[in-house]
């Protein structure tokens, strides 16, 4: 699952999901918070702002994504 793809280099964004979860609106509810090139990274950042956020109606994620666009901008 975690395979590089053959010709984009994958990144991990930190996202976060608001509750309560509004269907008719998502985008109100979920935001890329950033997107880091490091697995280790976006897992420490997701732990960091868990902790961070914990009295907040809020919780943050990583999702494994790929980086579309020139990949020297990505290094």
């Amino acid at each position: 699952m975690d395979e590089p793809h053959s010709k984009l280099p994958h990144v991990h964004a930190v996202v976060r999901i608001d509750f309560p979860f509004d269907e008719g609106h998502p985008g109100n509810c979920v935001t890329v918070v950033k997107v880091l090139q490091s697995e280790e990274s976006a897992a420490e950042e997701v732990s960091r702002l868990n902790a961070v956020n914990s009295d907040k109606n809020c919780v943050y994620i990583r999702c494994l994504s790929r980086w579309v666009g020139d990949p020297k901008s990505c290094i």
